[in-house]
């Protein structure tokens, strides 16, 4: 089909949406328009066609699975890919195939686009600071937000129009001239796919006991024809058996509620929750390698500071300086840090000796490890397993499955980082620690990293694609087939355990991930044009 104008407009204004923060927060933007799972929708609706659109961008999620976005490195770009490849593969009537091998190469240009990102806005970092140093806090949303993001919107619309038009105007006459072996080859190099996003996804999780679990779950599908719903539900419920809870392992949880007793002093509760708000929706809208999350965080402190130190310009400058600093951490972990800051703020405002060092260390302190379990429950346990369930449906044309995926992920992420807010603010840094300590957020871990290979064995043996075709006819009788006669005979499917332990291998041994990408694309179309893979 060809695309009008007004549809590659629209698309274009999709892919600038899906890269700002509001009104969803920087990780819920991330975690759900972003994605290819929701994306698929959205360009399928533009399109014209919601279903094909859905089928196509949740086949392209698989490969993205493994992709997180910690310490400030993306290594591809999900957003581009599920936006690109499917708006390509409907305009040019591609099959999911052909169209996860359009996407990776636009998921690496979405990439270096948020590279170049990063880097220019450090640029915006001295203008931040002369504003922090003259004590004008209101202009912090200038320079944080409203700036980046016109620049970065404008710059995203016209690489997504180019990119769009002049696609839309030579993908017909393209796929004509490949049409054949060719793009026999690109569909084989798609189903390969699949391989590399699971196995990227394996770095985390593929630990300890939960090893076995992914040849359990693989096994499962393969042999019993569970689909990923199934193994999800039955792997579930085995893993809080394997792992065990006891009462014990929530009593952090209830000295948090014993430990409620700070007081609202120069704020009030609505206030700390729109600074919550306004850290969720900014606090990467100025993301750079200087600073990180630095600006954002103070941007979120703002209206609080201006408050607790409305008669206090030296005051309020002071803190300003202390939250602009270095800082990059999980999101809903940043909330609690958020409220833990504002508490102590108060303390300092009302005489209690607490130098600057001390938020510096207690951030700097925090901000490591919360980073590190806030990022493996987000973005390895939460955000995969959903997916995993969705997609599965969204590969069967379900077109309400993304907007469920959204509106589930939305509801337990901004539910736990509400609460996680009120915990640092009434019960500081103490319980925080606790928490950390206590175990409980290990046992959790585990759990999810039983499911996780579980759903992952399950995926290799549904969405991957290796089957040999080297067959032996004579005088019109098949004497041997390869894929039949020996591995399927052996393990069905095991061709495409063997790619996604294979991909894993060479990540865990630091591969880079594009080389790995590129590595499978090459050997499945080379493979596929040669007729020896279908």
């Amino acid at each position: 089909m060809e695309a009008s104008i007004l549809q590659i407009v629209l698309i274009a204004l999709y892919y600038v949406f899906a890269n700002i923060s509001w009104p969803f927060g920087s990780m819920g933007q991330w975690a759900t328009i972003n994605r290819p799972l929701v994306s698929g929708l959205v360009v399928g609706l533009i399109l014209g066609d919601p279903v094909q659109g859905t089928i196509i961008g949740a086949t392209i999620n698989i490969i993205y699975l493994g992709v997180i976005s910690a310490g400030g490195s993306l290594p591809a770009d999900s957003g581009m890919a599920g936006i690109m490849g499917t708006a390509f593969a409907l305009m040019g009537g591609l099959d999911t195939n052909t169209a996860l091998a359009l996407a990776v190469p636009m998921g690496l240009l979405g990439s270096v686009i948020e590279v170049f990102t990063m880097t220019g806005q450090c640029l915006l970092v001295p203008l931040a600071d002369k504003w922090i140093n003259e004590g004008k806090s209101n202009r912090l949303m200038l320079v944080n937000v409203y700036i980046p993001y016109l620049v970065k919107s404008v710059i995203r619309f016209i690489i997504a129009y180019v990119i769009l038009l002049f696609g839309s105007t030579t993908l017909d006459s393209v796929v004509a001239a490949l049409d054949g072996p060719v793009l026999d080859a690109l569909n084989v190099m798609g189903g390969l796919l699949p391989a590399v996003g699971v196995g990227l996804m394996l770095l985390s999780i593929f630990k300890g006991r939960a090893r076995l679990f992914l040849f359990l779950g693989f096994l499962a599908t393969s042999f019993l024809n569970l689909g990923t719903i199934a193994v999800a539900l039955v792997f579930g419920i085995i893993a809080i058996l394997v792992v065990g809870f006891d009462s014990d392992d929530f009593s952090a949880f209830r000295g948090a509620q014993e430990n409620n007793n700070n007081a609202y002093r120069y704020i009030t509760k609505g206030d700390l929750t729109r600074s919550w708000l306004r850290w969720h929706w900014f606090c990467e809208s100025l993301y750079n390698y200087e600073r990180m999350q630095g600006i954002g965080f103070c941007n979120a402190m703002v209206p609080l500071l201006n408050k607790i130190y409305k008669d206090d310009k030296e005051g309020l400058v002071s803190a300003m300086k202390r939250h602009a600093m270095f800082f990059n951490t999980d999101h809903n972990f940043g909330g609690m840090i958020l409220g833990i800051c504002t508490s102590m703020e108060e303390q300092k405002k009302d005489g209690a000796d607490i130098p600057d060092e001390a938020f510096a260390s207690l951030k700097s302190g925090l901000m490591g490890p919360c980073a590190g379990v806030g990022d493996t429950l987000s973005q390895v346990v939460l955000i995969p397993i959903l997916s995993v369930i969705f997609i599965n449906l969204a590969t069967q044309g379900a077109v309400w499955a993304p907007v469920a995926y959204t509106v589930i992920f939305m509801l337990i992420f901004y539910g736990v980082g509400y609460w996680m807010l009120n915990l640092g603010y009434k019960s500081g840094g103490e319980v925080v620690l606790k928490l950390m300590e206590s175990g409980l957020l290990d046992k959790v871990i585990g759990v999810a990293n039983i499911l996780g290979c579980a759903v992952m064995g399950a995926l290799i043996s549904s969405y991957v694609t290796f089957n040999w075709n080297v067959v032996i006819v004579q005088e019109g009788v098949e004497l041997f087939n390869l894929q039949t006669g020996v591995f399927d005979a052996i393990l069905p499917n095991a061709m495409p355990l063997a790619l996604t332990m294979i991909v894993y291998t060479l990540a865990k041994k630091g591969v880079k991930s594009y080389f790995i990408t590129f590595g499978v694309m090459i050997v499945g179309f080379v493979l596929g044009l040669l007729g020896l893979i279908a």
